[in-house]
This record gives structure tokens, C-alpha cells and sequence, in this order.
């Protein structure tokens, strides 16, 4: 039986249980936010803190067009529950990281790797099911209904997105206040099993689909290039030097795997990125401004947290409530956007206003200091996610409108392209901010240098490694260990900590306003297509005879494209 030939109440069962498997995927990249401070707190191992968050994007990223080709292949019921047995696991153990048991068996395999890594290996498992539930939400929606259903219920799909932006932070600050930041990944594991139950009862067995070839080698080249890519990122200045032989190295192998897999694209058959659709300019500035708003987008979400905590004291509730005006900003702006667009039927000024929105705002961020007021975070919070809200439905928009008859492979494109941009944006600013961080610390303690007298050796030991200062809470233990006399003479230096994390933390965000930049300068070259009537076709034409010639179905000279609805319908699942 068709998936669409089951009952409508089965339907419904079958779509409440993907989009509360998909709410647990997308609140895991906001929710851990404003608990990291408190986990690096317990873990240690402040240097590897990009790391919690870029390992979960990178693992789900490269798994979307791989699970995708797969399902494509196999049906989409066994994978969407093994990627939702896969996220309990992952996030199961990362609530357990650090634990005794956990300690005691991963040192009798591994001998004694630090906490923090554990965590990080536990989020890549839970990655790469975030992934795989990515790659077939969309489809079974697709699979559920008729192309003209989809737009309602594909609709719920986004309402789950801005719910989790919005609800996720402050529900990982309330967890971590109220209960323990293990809680962030333990409270996934009830509601998995409920969503599991469901869906295994309810979705009909797959059948064979349509025959793919899965880009094995292309994956592996991804694979390969990405991760050193990201650990030169996140190493570069902070516990390497950028001229080093580690950095050098690992930039080398990152260019070779990542050129053999731009190679191995223009080969392939079917290809995960399809490389020569870059020679359409308005493709091109889309996937940049795509990848480098998502560098603000994520260093927002990762920075402020640390600011709100470690720079003003703030608890982790209050920082995740105060980060919620950037994702209101995101989900209301986005909203308003798309009834502009679908009003008017441009979008390329809409997407230019928006990007300097973004940029202000991001400005505006790079001259935070220890006197910010809420007031003024919660102002420049609002401009940033007011930006990047508003060019959040421009670029589906635009591209399928260009490229009718491969609407799946451009939104592919997109999705990897924005979440590609989160994953080294943030692996790249957090190595900016520790390098920062460090070098405005050695320039306070000097000029502060006599006034810390007797206490000069704890100085020095206490800044050979600057980064454990930054552990939530560091200051305060440091200072419970040390005589009165001590803790007094050592007041200035404190103080310096939290101006020199400050001024490292404003550095970084100058760096995302300068990425902004880029992405206001890139959204001029975005190619405007009229969204009524027959959509404009040079676009693709310029790609060359030889990819138009790959495409089964081509618009109608006379016949309208119905955004969202594909010629062919897929084989049931």
C-alpha cells in the first residue's frame, strides 16, 4: 500500500511521531548553549568547547545526502528509526560523560582521554541520527500527502524548527539551573522511545524504491576534508601557532581531500553536490551568503552564552532567556518575509535589507564590554536575528524558482551549505576568541605587573594556560584555595580575566560583522527571478547543454510551476 492510501488518523499518528523525533533533533543545536559553561565547569577542557557543537553539525551534515541516497533505495522507515535509536544512544551517553563508569570503561579502552572528548565522540553518535532523521523528515511528508497537502503540514515542519530556536536555550538553562546539565541529553531519551513506539507501529513495512548509486568515495572525500579543515580552524592560534607544522599539515590534507572531492563530484553519477552548478552566479551567491550568515547565526548562539556568564555574571536561566529576543528576531522576521514575498513576488531587496540588518547588529555586538547592559545585548540580539530572519525563506524561494526541475538538489545544496557554514564558523571564530582571550590577558597582567608582588608566582602558574580560566566558576575556586592576603593581591588579576574574555569575545564578533559584510556584499549578485508566470530559465541554461540535458522534465512554455510540486510523484516507501 502507498503511504498516501492509509488513513488519514494513521497519517496524523505517523506525523506527530516524525515531528517529535524531529523536535529532539533540532533542539539539540540550541539547548546546549547556555549550559556549556557549566559542563566545562565539571568536564574542563574549555579549548575543545567549538568542538561540542561542530562535531553534531558536521556528523549529521555529512550523513543528510548519504541516508538520503539510501532511503531512496531502501525505504525510509528503518532509517528514520534507526537514526532516532541512534540520537537516544548518543545522547544518553553524553548526559553520562564524565561519569565513574563511563570514565573507568573508556580508560580501559582508550587510556584516559578527557572528559570533554568523551562528550564530544557521545555528540558525534548523536549527529549522525540527528541526520539521518533530517534526511527523511521531509521525505515522509512527501510520501504522507499530495503535493498539494504538503505546504500545510511541510508548514508544522518549520513551526518545530522555531519552537526549538526559540524554547531550546532557555530549556537547557532551566535544566542546568534546576536539575544538572546532564538532564539537556537525558530528557531526549523518554520522549525517543515514545516517538519509536509510535512510528514502528504505524509506518507500513517499506517496499524497494528507485535505484540509486550511493557516492561512496565522494562521502569519504567530504569526510576527509572537512575534519582536518575544522581541527586547523579550532587549533589555529590558540594551542597551535597558525605557522606551525600541525596547522600547515592539517590545512594540506583538508585542500587535497576536499579538491579530490570536487574531482570525484564532476565524476560521479550522482553526485552529493553537484559541483558545476556553481557556474550559475546566482547559485553561487546564494550558497555564499547561505554559508557565511550561518557563521553569525551559530557564533551567536555559542558566544553570548559565555559572555552573559563568564563577562556578567548572569546565570545560566537568565542567559538563555536573554538569548531568546535573537531567535523571536529569527522566527518572526522569517514569518513576516515570506508574506512580503508572496505579496509582492521579489525578494532580492528584501535579502539586501536584511543582510545590513544583520550586519549592524553584529557591529553592534563587536563592542560588547564588562559595562553591557542587558538592555543593549537583548538591542543588538534583536537586530542580528531580525537580519538573518528575514533572508531565512529567500533563498529556497529563489532557487527552486530557478532550477524547477531540480528542486531537490539545489534545497540539498542549500541545507549543507548553511549548516556547513555554522560548522566552521564556529570551529574558526572559537579558535579567534581563545587566541584573542589569551593575548588581551598578557597585555593586562603587564601593565599590572606590580601590583601583584609576592604573588607573582601563582601568577604565572595560574596563566600558562589561559584557557582554564574560562571554565564557569574557575576565578571562584581558584580564589577559595589561596590565603585572604593572597585572593587580595591577586583582585586586579580577576578582574583582568573578565575584561581580557570580554575583549576576546567583542574580537570575535568583529570578525563575524566582517563575515556579514561579505554576505550583504554577496546578496547583490543573488539572481532575482519574477515569482509569477514562468519562471526564468538563463540561470540554469548558463550551467551548459550537458546538466539541462540531465534533467527529466522541463517547464512548459505555457504552463505555470507550482512551487513545491514535483512532475513525477516518488514510489512509495
Amino acid at each position: 500500500m502507498h503511504m498516501r492510501d492509509l488513513p488519514q488518523k494513521k497519517k496524523m499518528s505517523i506525523l506527530a511521531g516524525v515531528l517529535l523525533a524531529m523536535l529532539l533533533g533540532a533542539l539539540d543545536a540550541t539547548i546546549v548553549g547556555p549550559a556549556m559553561p557549566t559542563i566545562v565547569k565539571e568536564l574542563g577542557g574549555m579549548s575543545l568547547l567549538a568542538w561540542v557543537f561542530t562535531i553534531y553539525s558536521l556528523t549529521s551534515t555529512i550523513t543528510i545526502p548519504i541516508v538520503g541516497k539510501l532511503s531512496d533505495l531502501y525505504g525510509r522507515k528503518w532509517f528514520y528509526l534507526g537514526g532516532i535509536v541512534l540520537f537516544m544512544a548518543g545522547s544518553a551517553l553524553s548526559g553520562a560523560a564524565g561519569e565513574p563508569w563511563i570514565n573507568s570503561l573508556v580508560n580501559s579502552l582508550t587510556g584516559n582521554p578527557s572528559q570533554m572528548l568523551q562528550l564530544i565522540v557521545f555528540r558525534g553518535i548523536q549527529g549522525v541520527g540527528g541526520g539521518m532523521m533530517m534526511a527523511n523528515g521531509m521525505a515522509i511528508i512527501g510520501d504522507l500527502f499530495e503535493p498539494r497537502e504538503r505546504g500545510r503540514y511541510q508548514g508544522l515542519m518549520g513551526a518545530v524548527f522555531g519552537l526549538a530556536s526559540v524554547f531550546g536555550p532557555i530549556l537547557g538553562g532551566w535544566l542546568t539551573d534546576a536539575a544538572s546539565w546532564r538532564w539537556i541529553f537525558y530528557i531526549n531519551v523518554p520522549v525517543g522511545i515514545f516517538a519509536l513506539a509510535v512510528l514502528a507501529v504505524v509506518m507500513p513495512k517499506p517496499v524497494t524504491g528507485q535505484q540509486h548509486r550511493v557516492d561512496w568515495w565522494g562521502a569519504l572525500a567530504l569526510t576527509g576534508g572537512m575534519v582536518p579543515l575544522l581541527l586547523a580552524l579550532s587549533w589555529g592560534g590558540s594551542q597551535y601557532a597558525w605557522g606551525s607544522a600541525t596547522i600547515l599539515g592539517l590545512l594540506a590534507v583538508a585542500l587535497v581531500a576536499l579538491v579530490a572531492f570536487a574531482l570525484r563530484e564532476l565524476k560521479a553519477s550522482e553526485p552529493i553536490l553537484d559541483i558545476r552548478l556553481f557556474k550559475d552566479r546566482g547559485f553561487s551567491a546564494s550558497m555564499t551568503v547561505l554559508f557565511l550568515s550561518g557563521v553569525g547565526m551559530f557564533a551567536a548562539i555559542m558566544f553570548l552564552p559565555l559572555f552573559l556568564q563568564a563577562v556578567l555574571g548572569r546565570t545560566a536561566s537568565n542567559s538563555g532567556a536573554l538569548l531568546m529576543p535573537l531567535m523571536l528576531g529569527v522566527v518572526f522576521a522569517s514569518i513576516l518575509t515570506g508574506q512580503l514575498i508572496g505579496r509582492t513576488g521579489r525578494y532580492k531587496a528584501i535579502g539586501i535589507i536584511g543582510m545590513a540588518v544583520a550586519s549592524v547588529g553584529m557591529f553592534l555586538l563587536s563592542r560588547l564590554g564588562v559595562d553591557t547592559s542587558n538592555t543593549m545585548v537583548l538591542i543588538d540580539m534583536v537586530l542580528v536575528g531580525a537580519g538573518l530572519g528575514i533572508c531565512m525563506p529567500l533563498f529556497t524561494i529563489s532557487l527552486q524558482s530557478q532550477f524547477p526541475a531540480r528542486m531537490g538538489e539545489v534545497t540539498g545544496a542549500l541545507q549543507f551549505f548553511r549548516s556547513i557554514g555554522g560548522t566552521v564558523g564556529v570551529a574558526l571564530l572559537g579558535g579567534v576568541m581563545n587566541a584573542a582571550f589569551a593575548r588581551e590577558l598578557s597585555t593586562l597582567v603587564a601593565r599590572d605587573a606590580d601590583k601583584f608582588g609576592a604573588v607573582t608566582p601563582i601568577l604565572d602558574k595560574l596563566t600558562a594556560d589561559p584557557s582554564k580560566l574560562l571554565n564557569a566558576g574557575a576565578l571562584e575556586a581558584i580564589a577559595a584555595t589561596l590565603p585572604p592576603q593572597a585572593v587580595a593581591l591577586l583582585a586586579p588579576f580577576f578582574a583582568d580575566v573578565k575584561i581580557a574574555l570580554a575583549n576576546g569575545i567583542a574580537t570575535t564578533f568583529f570578525w563575524g560583522f566582517v563575515l556579514m559584510v561579505g554576505a550583504f556584499i554577496a546578496m547583490w549578485f543573488v539572481r532575482e527571478v519574477p515569482l509569477s508566470g514562468k519562471p526564468h530559465l538563463d540561470s540554469a541554461a548558463e550551467i551548459g547543454s550537458e546538466i539541462l540535458a540531465e534533467e527529466a522534465v522541463q517547464p512548459s512554455d505555457h504552463e505555470p510551476i507550482v512551487m513545491g510540486e514535483a512532475a513525477d510523484e516518488p514510489e512509495a516507501r
